[in-house]
């Protein structure tokens, strides 16, 4: 099948747990799944995130037989409500991890259950009667649930639970230092403390440990958490918790997508896992198993080098984008890091208007800057690919997806990985934008503003580089000085206009003959130079009949001419523009004085 799933980036390790049991599933059914994610610190209403907050909509629902959807990560509340419409509108069959949500079918465990189990323990293995509780934030479905249930047993029990004592934060170790702080200044005023705090994850248990350290209060409050994710596994005292089976959740999810789509299945199905009671030091009670120190040192080396090795790697990408001006070569980095890391494939799509400030959708990004695929990679294989959009504050720039991302999701660098392609692309758009503005600045410094071709601060660049690229390459080089002639009789009969015209029209018959070999300039007023190479056919000859044309339909009526002035510098004598353009000027000048002799007589 063809499954997509939404899922945003608050907590690296619950994704990399549900990427490893996405992973685990395919060998049983070869799906292609999309995880479509952002790290948008949802729930902040900071408006540097806001262009990730429409992520979902990179997909287009139609091409799926399905929806993973793990809502618990979706925080922000309009965002998500727009997700579950958005999903109920296609008429796709969804699984929810760990939320139930009406209308879908859903994989969880009973959270309010294990939470009940660990009052229950703290109460009737330990004889605790008071209770204090620190959890999160209201508008989490699991937040609430863990919430409600402590507070219900508690009540049940006849125990006591002081509002004071019911904190709430944001899944932190932060937020537990700050709730342990608290019960430090109670205890130095002779307030009453909970026997026992119940905390809703491991990390915010261990927030409120470290605090009491150090104090009398240490061991005299048994502390309590939930998820055991690696952190908690390894903190020492060991944590009182619940262990979440994140990985067999998504790989059910997984499953139960199959069945309704075989099935036809219409009615939402419920079905919950075995979650693990895990009894620790935090409560009061011994360790049920001794800690295996040799096992905890290897499995911290393996970590340590893996995450040092994916860090270096990506460093090494940032470098070479940094320093890379051309977006092939900074793709190139990025294929490099891919491959360094055994991922599988690889693609970057950007919006045809980089520069441009107008907003656009992700899906309008059809330019595909990145197609990279490991020799690994078989034909037509299935797997996990994760997109994620890419942008600058809320300038949407594109989207990136990559597949065989393990290593991103086990060393929690993925977040980063997105982040330094966006910031890099940024930084090649301000690159190319300045390179622009001073490419106009310089072309109002250089161009005549009348004629449209280099004026003379042009010529003392272009014209002097022409000179000596000539001399190096042993050619001779032409000065051509063009005069136009009765300029001032023009102006004076037929006005300023006509004026101006003949010397734009000048202009316009020189640009014509421009090359790499022959390059036009207006010196000032109705003088004109052309320098080019020996024997690259231009002369003046060829300059007279391109004026000619120019200016077949002229608005005097009289031709327009010109005297010009030849010199050719050979390459071998010292170079001295000035010196052959004096020359050519008054060559320029004897033609004129012949001109104007040939009129009178």
């Amino acid at each position: 099948m063809k499954i997509a799933v939404f899922v945003t980036g608050w907590n690296s390790k619950y994704l990399d747990d549900m990427y490893k049991g996405m992973e685990a599933s395919l060998k049983e059914f070869q799906d292609t799944i999309h995880v479509y994610t952002c790290y948008a610190k949802l729930g902040s209403g900071n408006s540097t995130n806001k262009a990730e907050f429409d992520f979902y909509k990179l997909a287009d629902l139609s091409e799926y037989d399905g929806v993973i959807l793990p809502s618990t990560t979706i925080k922000e509340g309009d965002v998500k409500q727009k997700v579950i419409d958005w999903i109920q509108e296609s008429g796709k069959p969804c699984v929810t991890l760990e939320e139930r949500i009406p209308g879908f079918s859903s994989i969880e465990i009973n959270q309010w259950d294990a939470m009940r189990e660990l009052v229950d323990h703290l109460a009737q293995k330990h004889g605790i009667k008071s209770f204090g509780y620190l959890g999160s934030g209201a508008d989490i479905f699991e937040a609430r649930m863990r919430k409600k249930a402590v507070l219900s047993r508690v009540e049940e029990l006849g125990l006591r639970m002081e509002p004071e004592w019911i904190g709430e934060g944001n899944y932190t170790y932060e937020d537990g230092m700050a709730y342990g702080k608290l019960l430090v200044e109670a205890a130095q005023e002779g307030r009453k403390l909970p026997e026992a705090v119940v905390s809703a994850n491991d990390l915010m248990a261990a927030g409120i440990i470290d605090m009491l350290k150090g104090t009398p209060l240490y061991g005299k409050i048994a502390i309590t958490g939930f998820d055991q994710y690696f952190e908690g596994r390894i903190y020492y005292p060991s944590i009182t918790t619940i262990a979440r089976p994140c990985e067999e959740v998504a790989y059910e999810g997984i499953r139960l997508l199959h069945e309704l789509v075989e099935t036809g299945q219409a009615e939402p199905v419920k079905r919950e896992l075995t979650y693990r009671f895990f009894v620790g030091d935090t409560c009061g009670c011994k360790r049920e198993t001794p800690f295996d120190n040799i096992k905890f040192r290897n499995e911290m080396f393996q970590m340590v080098y893996r995450d040092a090795s994916a860090k270096s790697k990506l460093d090494s990408m940032q470098e070479r984008m940094t320093n890379e001006n051309a977006l092939e070569e900074m793709m190139q980095a990025i294929a490099d890091f891919l491959d360094g890391i055994n991922a599988k494939s690889g693609a970057i799509y950007l919006t045809e208007h980089l520069t441009s400030s107008e907003q656009r959708s992700y899906r309008e990004c059809r330019r595909q800057v990145l197609d990279w695929h490991s020799d690994k990679l078989k034909q037509g294989e299935g797997g996990v690919y994760v997109f994620m959009p890419l942008h600058y504050m809320e300038h949407r720039m594109g989207y990136c997806r990559v597949s065989g991302a393990g290593m991103m999701f086990q060393t929690g660098i993925l977040e980063a990985f997105f982040r330094a392609i966006s910031y890099a692309i940024e930084n090649y758009i301000q690159r190319r934008q300045y390179h622009d503005v001073n490419d106009q600045l310089q072309r109002l410094y250089r161009v005549d503003q009348l004629t449209e071709i280099y004026n003379r601060f042009g010529m003392e660049d272009l014209g002097q580089k022409l000179y000596h690229r000539n001399c190096i390459n042993h050619v001779n080089t032409v000065f051509i000085f063009c005069d136009v002639n009765r300029l001032k009789y023009i102006n004076d009969t037929y006005g300023h206009e006509a004026g101006d015209w003949v010397i734009k029209s000048t202009g316009k018959a020189l640009a014509k003959l421009e090359t790499q070999d022959s390059i036009p300039f207006r010196y000032g007023g109705d003088e004109f130079i052309l320098i080019t190479t020996q024997g690259s056919g231009v002369d003046e000859k060829i300059i007279r009949e391109e004026l000619r044309e120019v200016c077949k339909e002229a608005p005097i009526p009289e031709p327009v001419e010109i005297s010009i002035g030849v010199v050719t510098a050979p390459w071998d004598a010292p170079e001295d523009m000035d010196a052959y353009l004096h020359k050519a000027d008054e060559e320029m000048y004897k033609e004129k004085k012949r001109y104007h002799a040939e009129r009178k007589s």
